[in-house]
């Protein structure tokens, strides 16, 4: 441990800290609704494990999930990927799960590349 690592800012991660994603709801070209959540750069995020269990829409499930990358340094979007797919890919930021919900760490733009 170096002389100065002690003022080095450490990441706290707390759910109550966290941007909790909410879900917007678009219809594809196949006249079927669909979920997008999005994950944005160097943002913890609080995402739900299992979106088809939560929501709906007039009493119908939700069968298509996505997670859109939103850079805030390219000051856009990254690309999306298939939700359940993308949750996979994330496990090794996963920083704690309560009720349901996963905590994504603070993610780079490096780190969300790599994803994609």
């Amino acid at each position: 441990m170096g002389l100065f690592d002690k003022f080095k800012k450490k990441e706290i991660y707390n759910f109550d800290l966290a941007y909790e994603g909410k879900p917007e709801f678009y219809v594809g070209k196949d006249g079927k609704p669909f979920g997008v959540f999005a994950l944005t750069e160097n943002t913890l995020t609080a995402l739900p494990k299992d979106p088809k269990a939560i929501y709906k829409i007039d009493n119908k499930n939700v069968d298509t999930w996505k997670l859109m990358l939103v850079s805030t340094s390219e000051n856009g979007i990254l690309g999306d990927l298939a939700y359940y797919e993308a949750i996979h890919k994330l496990k090794k930021f996963v920083v704690d799960e309560k009720n349901g919900s996963l905590l994504i760490k603070s993610m780079s733009l490096d780190d969300l590349k790599k994803i994609l």
